[in-house]
């Protein structure tokens, strides 16, 4: 109170003027609330809180909110259980079918507390919407999502876009219709970068999302959500991470990209203008890292590798947005939509291992506050971790994938006769087995502390027993695709630290004292 005070003071000759016209009385009435207030204040805090009072008038260094206000662990006590799944790509029907190997898997969802899934594409009014349609899920959809649990959804993705303006805005009024909480898009960039919430019976559930952004691994249009100012400016969009990969060749290379370089920009001086020309070359370059025809290379171990590092700015404001969520709600999540590989010569998505900076971003995002962080948009599985007792889903795959963004043109083939139209779109799709194993994960909480996951494995498809109407429809895998997509992920979990049992066809990863003694430490990524 005594800084607000002192700022709203007036200057010194006006202090003595207006305190002339005061009586007595009322100058030390003054002067006893302006010296005793702070002090009364603070003792009352005090006997409240039970915590030393600093000297009146000074705030503690650091110290923005009371500790208790400041907690970012796990703040409900009950029995609590997360799911979550990844991309739901609805182009039909189907949370009607009366499949058990359908609705025993989807059950999972149903029976959490709370269910998170990527919205993947937009939600739109086909009979009546105005504007071209690139994809994209019917509403009718929205009764197929809700009937399988998922009541908290990711929209930040590479397919936000597919409608135009005109389709992120409906699909967030059919998801807020709908009761969907959901967060990563919106008309301007506070709102994409805001947490969402979930009042659920035990507590509120906060959620943040993200889409990794950078040119080579982004298919489709690219809006990233702009920040207004007052009543100026911000375009509608996607929270995005802005992240910029660096490809990885040998010192030997290195040199031989300089040489091209160097002798490119030996030409600046044919440019009319030195002011038009790029700048020259720093002196003091790095010799590890070299830009070259728009694409950043650096010196390491083994050429072909790409690592990333995240925009500064967006690395801060999300964390930002994750610390806020956190302390307006009981449980977060975090979830990215995430499509960067490791490999220069791997398959676009279809990448087991973990880019460098989504373990930094998953380790920084629980350190502030989220109490899971989950990952999707790659086309297959990833590794899970467990750090500082919370779990860490790096990849869960796509859960629904009615893929059929549109019919292929192919010709008839006169060799087999003409195709079908979902023969063709499947034949032009060309999935990979792959693509075709997901995870459903679970969380549960006792006390506030995590107490076991469980990993449920899902197939699309993947051994094409099933009708070409059911291919994409998350089923209870056969006991053998269970163990070998279960196998995969305990093999490339393993690095992390993570012990993962496998019972009943079920994954298992249960917190032993051993386990939340190696969960406590901060470990770097694994080698």
């Amino acid at each position: 109170m005594t800084r607000h005070m002192n700022k709203l003071q007036l200057p010194p000759d006006r202090q003595r003027a207006s305190l002339a016209r005061v009586p007595a009385l009322g100058i030390g009435i003054l002067v006893a609330v302006h010296v005793l207030l702070p002090g009364l204040v603070g003792q009352a805090y005090a006997q409240q809180s039970s915590r030393p009072v600093p000297a009146a008038g000074v705030v503690p260094q650091g110290s923005r909110l009371p500790p208790e206000l400041q907690d970012l662990g796990m703040k409900i006590k009950e029995p609590f259980t997360f799911a979550g799944v990844g991309d739901i790509i609805i182009r039909h029907p189907m949370a009607q079918l009366a499949d058990p190997n359908f609705q025993t898997l989807v059950q999972h969802l149903r029976d959490a507390d709370v269910a998170f899934a990527n919205m993947e594409g937009t939600l739109l009014d086909f009979d009546n919407f105005p504007n071209p349609i690139g994809g994209g899920a019917p509403k009718g959809a929205l009764a197929d999502i809700k009937a399988m649990g998922i009541r908290i959804m990711s929209t930040a993705n590479n397919h936000s876009w597919d409608g135009s303006a005109a389709g992120l805005f409906e699909t967030i009024k059919n998801l807020d219709e709908g009761g969907i909480v959901h967060a990563g898009t919106g008309r301007n960039l506070q709102e994409a970068r805001a947490a969402a919430f979930f009042n659920g019976s035990k507590g509120t559930v906060g959620l943040v999302s993200m889409w990794s952004i950078d040119p080579a691994s982004v298919p489709g249009p690219v809006v990233p959500a702009t920040y207004r100012q007052g009543d100026r400016g911000g375009a509608p969009g996607m929270n995005p991470l802005h992240v910029t990969p660096y490809y990885v060749v040998t010192a030997e290379q290195m040199d031989a990209l300089r040489k091209i370089r160097d002798s490119v920009y030996a030409r600046r001086s044919e440019v009319p203008s030195t002011s038009l020309a790029i700048p020259p070359v720093a002196a003091n370059e790095p010799t590890d890292k070299l830009q070259l025809f728009g694409t950043w290379y650096k010196v390491g171990p083994k050429a072909g590798d790409i690592s990333y590092t995240m925009d500064p700015q967006d690395e801060r404001e999300i964390l930002r947005s994750i610390r806020n969520g956190k302390e307006s709600s009981d449980f977060l999540v975090a979830s990215i939509h995430c499509h960067q590989a490791n490999y220069a010569f791997q398959e676009y998505s279809l990448d087991n291992d973990v880019p460098d900076f989504l373990v930094e971003l998953a380790h920084k995002a629980i350190d502030n506050g989220a109490d899971v962080f989950i990952g999707e948009g790659v086309h297959t599985l990833r590794g899970v971790e467990i750090y500082k007792n919370k779990p860490i889903f790096y990849g869960v795959s796509s859960f629904v994938s009615q893929g059929l963004y549109g019919i292929s043109a192919e010709p008839a083939n006169p060799s087999n006769g003409p195709l079908t139209d979902i023969e063709s779109s499947w034949r032009s799709q060309r999935y990979h087995p792959d693509e075709l194993e997901v995870l459903l994960v679970t969380a549960h909480y006792d006390g506030g502390k995590l107490a076991e996951v469980r990993l449920y494995p899902g197939d699309l498809g993947q051994e094409m027993r099933r009708p070409l109407s059911r291919l994409g429809i998350p089923m209870l895998p056969s006991p053998e695709v269970a163990q070998r997509i279960l196998a995969k992920v305990q093999r490339i979990s393993k690095p992390f630290g993570t012990t993962i049992s496998i019972e009943n066809g079920v994954g298992v990863i249960r917190m032993t004292p051993g386990q939340l003694d190696a969960a406590r430490e901060d470990r770097s990524r694994p080698q």
